[in-house]
């Protein structure tokens, strides 16, 4: 419901920390792997967390152990090593290797297969794409057709859908295309709301937007359809409620399908907090759900509340609001954007900082970039530097921290504890104290 030049501002930047599961790679005690890759004159090996080598520099390239095994390339040919050292080397035609978790996805650059962890072959080389597993089950396509395989290989949805859309499972159902129509399968492949539609949407809360007769409208799990007036736009539900255009105009309906907030705003956002943002004369608003206008309209955007704020554009300026229509922030920035609960980065002017929800300042604005990995851990750079700075502590939220100081030309994200840095002509792996792994 968003114009189109705001929708960026919605976009947050989260890169997560990624842990392994897997303790026998895996110093808890320490807090990085056991196997530590290492770089020394252009090849790869691994060593301890004392540097000590452990499986000697040879390869072109390398990853971190992922469930007793990881990823190399040697004379320019993938495969595997365990911890031990020895190599499983795949056929020359191999171009290409990725990780679904539970499974290995290999391409020879025309057809795809998968491998399990002890590199036995689930499924051969026989499908033009495979997707990751979601609630057991994952996409595999031939030519335009899309089915589904389960964790053993085998085609629980036969290659009939398509072409298009190749669905994601959400609350057990996904919708697909066949003979031009939209329709919804369960999990075991069975077809549980017909074939009947123009256009289909995942499922959320309990409800799934169709289009039929070029208008929209809700239908529930057992393929009822809500009884209601016809839309140009129906979206998902958020607080009980959701948005509905009509005549490029906006309002809002309850699960029943009955119009309980006029169709009168020029757009909206959806409830979140009990809020949504609204536009009269052009500016964002908030309205809560019994439709009263709450903060009265003066903004030139309004983003959606989370954790009982906003973050408002007042001409070219970002501030964040409370429930209330306070301004809580202590400047004015370019943008704002909420990158986890209590954690925004700022900007004004072309530099970045941290703020928490009161518009406390952690990480003070003297950043040309800063990226989130989570966890309260940023990688923020100036003059070219790249460092590692936390904010926070335990439970409660203080001025940033450097761990890493701004030394490298580049941070990369943190797996496994460490992270991937270059400095100078050195590059590979470093721990939180910027301990190098290399030569």
């Amino acid at each position: 419901m968003y114009p189109l030049k705001y929708r960026y501002f919605k976009f947050i930047i989260c890169l997560l920390l990624y842990y392994s599961l897997f303790t026998a790679h895996y110093s808890l005690a320490q807090g990085y792997p056991q196997y530590i890759p290492f770089h020394k004159s252009d090849k790869w090996g691994y060593c301890d967390s004392s540097k000590n080598i452990i499986i000697q520099p040879k390869y072109e390239s390398l990853d971190l152990f992922n469930n007793g095994h990881a990823r190399i390339l040697i004379n320019n040919h993938w495969g595997f090593i365990d911890s031990l050292g020895n190599e499983y080397l795949l056929p020359d035609s191999v171009s290409f290797i990725g990780y679904y978790w539970e499974f290995i996805l290999v391409s020879n650059g025309k057809k795809n297969a998968l491998m399990d962890h002890n590199f036995n072959y689930l499924i051969p080389f026989k499908y033009d794409a495979i997707l990751d597993f979601d609630h057991g089950l994952a996409p595999v396509r031939t030519g335009e057709k899309w089915g589904y395989i389960d964790k053993t290989g085998k085609e629980v949805v036969p290659l009939i859908y398509g072409p298009g859309y190749h669905g994601k499972m959400t609350e057990g159902v996904t919708w697909q295309m066949q003979d031009g129509k939209a329709g919804f399968i369960d999990t075991n492949g069975k077809v549980v709301i017909p074939f009947i539609y123009e256009l289909g949407s995942q499922f959320i809360n309990g409800f799934a937007q169709v289009r039929k007769g070029g208008k929209w409208i809700y239908i529930n799990h057992l393929g009822k359809e809500i009884e209601m007036a016809k839309y140009d736009y129906v979206g998902p539900f958020f607080d009980g409620l959701s948005a509905v255009k009509l005549n490029k105009k906006t309002g809002f309906i309850d699960t029943t399908g009955k119009l309980v907030i006029p169709i009168q705003y020029e757009n909206s956002g959806f409830f979140h907090d009990g809020m949504a943002g609204v536009i009269i004369n052009d500016k964002w608003g908030y309205i809560n759900t019994k439709g009263d206008l709450i903060i009265k309209p003066k903004y030139h955007y309004g983003g959606d509340f989370q954790d009982g704020f906003a973050n408002v554009q007042m001409v070219e300026d970002w501030m964040m609001i409370n429930k209330k229509g306070k301004t809580i922030t202590s400047g004015e920035y370019d943008f704002i954007i909420r990158v986890d609960k209590g954690l925004y980065i700022i900007k004004r002017k072309g530099i970045s900082g941290v703020m928490n929800e009161k518009g406390k300042k952690l990480i003070p604005m003297n950043y040309r970039y800063i990226n989130y990995l989570g966890n309260g851990l940023f990688i923020v750079s100036s003059n070219g530097k790249s460092g590692v700075m936390d904010c926070k502590s335990n439970t409660a939220f203080s001025s940033g921290k450097i761990l890493i100081p701004l030394i490298y030309d580049s941070i990369e994200t943190s797996q496994q504890g460490i992270f991937y840095a270059r400095r100078g002509n050195k590059y590979g792996y470093i721990d939180i104290k910027g301990k190098e792994f290399w030569e």
